[in-house]
């Protein structure tokens, strides 16, 4: 009997280890397949592969990194390890140090390097996730006297410093700070767990304090993106800056990514999605998101989140288990891969740069580094011994890390009426943006009513989504949209009307429904729909140049008495 709980206790946390590498190849194999579906669903083919392979390139390390670290000794997983990320970071800091030399010399024609530009939250990204791994070369030069590693570790923390305070990315320096944090608690955690075979009532109570901070900072964050009310109470956007317009942008992101639920917009199409259907421009104005979770969920679908997060949580989960059998050495380069995960996930909740840019691949880092070391810690412990329920938890964890994405997308409320909706969003984006290009398309309306034959498809699986939910606001928005650049203003403000009755957040539908109320004549019904909507981008001269293009005077004056209004109500 006591050999059997003895034999129980063992196999647990080693069944759940290997649930959780299975969960991340599942996972990895599940944002893939998304990842190719946003390929697809993109309307500039060629600019879509170009992302995909960068993100390949991540996905491919993912699952290669595990297969590296069983089999290289730890002693030589540290020194790789340490000297990539120091010299990530090294080569980061050098070159955005000359290109800020650059930027405040520009009289001096010799400074001619880099030749590429980095953004200031690019680089403090590449910073964020590899300063923790840099501390951590320093503590192994000085505990194991490996010199030229505790070095380059200084050197490093130096150079990125100094580099991340020129940045001057706050939402890095907090990812920094929660790395820190996280750190700290590992490393209470795992000395209250030592002193004990017991689980000890410390312990849990530092797990529990632990869980209800991350519980309460991420539920304070989300109100304030998600609920204006209560933002409005605390004054967070009131406050100016980039947070306003950042907050603001995110609330912005919601419909759209609303309207491609499942397989997102397509890779390297949100400058001109968000122009076109949700500021309502004819030129690209924002780029990305300054949110790496709503920028994924935007590009590639919420499958793709989900799988990119189960991935993180399965990797955490492996790695917190090497923390149980890893020596001091060992747990210190964990530790400092849990810290750097924590500092990417806290810094992606405000920047997005990393996996819009040519760098996207990085976004994986963390994680490669973590399944690595993490591994190359299971090998030396020898415990990467197979029994009877491997194979079966393996394939638990494949199953789970591939169809739990699917599975919550697929359960969301709606499911069947969004899916079509989404296939509509997706042939309209298609066939607008495909055919839309300068000089000779002047506005979006025009494509719309010009190539009305074109956007059949995509009208008939957005009245197929109003059979599955009469109620369903992709497709009233979309095909109120369509009406009004055809002219067919009752019908544009039916589906309007509907879309507001259930979306009333939706900037793009307000905007819509309000031009639609001014054209009736309906002034202070326009004005009403309007209060708190941002124009600064000139959203109202572009809609009078497109009644003017088409040689209808009325509605020009109808629009611009509104305008006049509202610009008096301000």
């Amino acid at each position: 009997m006591a050999s059997q709980e003895i034999l129980t206790t063992v196999e647990i946390p080693e069944r759940l280890r290997t649930v959780s590498f299975g969960a991340v190849y599942g996972a990895a194999f599940c944002f893939l397949a998304a990842t190719v579906v946003s390929v697809w669903a993109a309307y500039d083919g060629a600019a879509a592969l170009n992302r995909f392979f960068m993100l390949l390139s991540g996905v491919l390390v993912v699952l290669i990194a595990p297969l590296i670290g069983s089999r290289l000794s730890w002693r030589t997983t540290s020194v790789w390890l340490s000297a990539i990320t120091n010299l990530m970071i090294i080569v980061a800091a050098l070159l955005y140090f000359a290109q800020w030399l650059r930027a405040a010399l520009p009289e001096n024609d010799m400074l001619s390097w880099p030749p590429v530009s980095f953004s200031d939250n690019q680089v403090a990204q590449i910073l964020a996730i590899g300063l923790p791994v840099a501390a951590a070369s320093v503590w192994l030069g000085v505990a194991e006297q490996r010199w030229l590693i505790g070095a380059m570790g200084i050197v490093t923390l130096l150079a990125g410093a100094a580099a991340l305070a020129l940045t001057g990315s706050r939402g890095a320096w907090l990812g920094i700070m929660s790395a820190a944090v996280f750190a700290l608690y590992l490393v209470v955690r795992t000395e209250l767990y030592q002193r004990s075979r017991r689980r000890p009532l410390s312990l849990w109570l530092l797990d529990g304090f632990a869980v209800l901070a991350i519980l309460g900072a991420l539920g304070f964050y989300v109100a304030v993106v998600a609920f204006p009310e209560f933002d409005a109470q605390l004054g967070v956007s009131a406050q100016g800056g980039s947070a306003f317009s950042r907050i603001a942008l995110w609330r912005d992101s919601l419909p759209l990514i609303e309207d491609y639920f499942f397989t997102g917009s397509g890779l390297a199409a949100t400058a001109m999605v968000y122009a076109t259907y949700a500021y309502l421009l004819h030129v690209p104005y924002l780029f990305h998101a300054h949110n790496f979770y709503v920028q994924v969920a935007l590009e590639q679908g919420a499958p793709a989140l989900l799988a990119w997060l189960v991935l993180a949580g399965a990797t955490v989960m492996y790695a917190w288990g090497a923390l149980r059998v890893a020596n001091p050495s060992e747990r210190a380069l964990l530790v400092a891969g849990l810290a750097s995960l924590s500092a990417f996930l806290v810094h992606s909740l405000f920047e997005a740069e990393l996996y819009f840019s040519a760098l996207a691949g990085l976004v994986f880092y963390t994680p490669s580094l973590l399944l690595w070391s993490a591994s190359s810690v299971y090998a030396a412990a020898d415990v990467h011994r197979v029994t009877h329920a491997s194979g079966v938890a393996l394939g638990v964890g494949i199953v789970a890390g591939i169809g739990l994405p699917l599975l919550v997308a697929v359960l969301m409320p709606g499911a069947p009426a969004r899916w079509e909706a989404n296939l509509g969003a997706v042939l309209q984006t298609r066939t607008e943006l495909g055919l839309y290009h300068g000089p000779e398309w002047s506005f979006q309306d025009q494509v719309r009513r010009q190539q009305a034959l074109e956007l059949a498809p995509a009208e008939a699986h957005f009245a197929t989504a109003l059979e599955l939910n009469p109620a369903q606001p992709t497709a009233h928005r979309r095909l109120g949209a369509i009406a009004l650049a055809q002219g067919r203003f009752e019908q544009a403000k039916d589906h309007l009307s509907a879309a507001y009755a259930v979306a009333p957040y939706d900037r793009a539908t307000r905007q819509l429904l309000g031009e639609v109320l001014a054209l009736e004549g309906n002034v202070n019904g326009a004005v009403q729909m309007w209060q708190g909507l941002d124009f600064g981008q000139g959203q109202f001269m572009v809609r009078e140049w497109w009644y003017q293009a088409f040689g209808q005077p009325e509605q020009v004056e109808k629009l611009d008495n509104a305008i006049q209004a509202f610009q008096r109500a301000e």
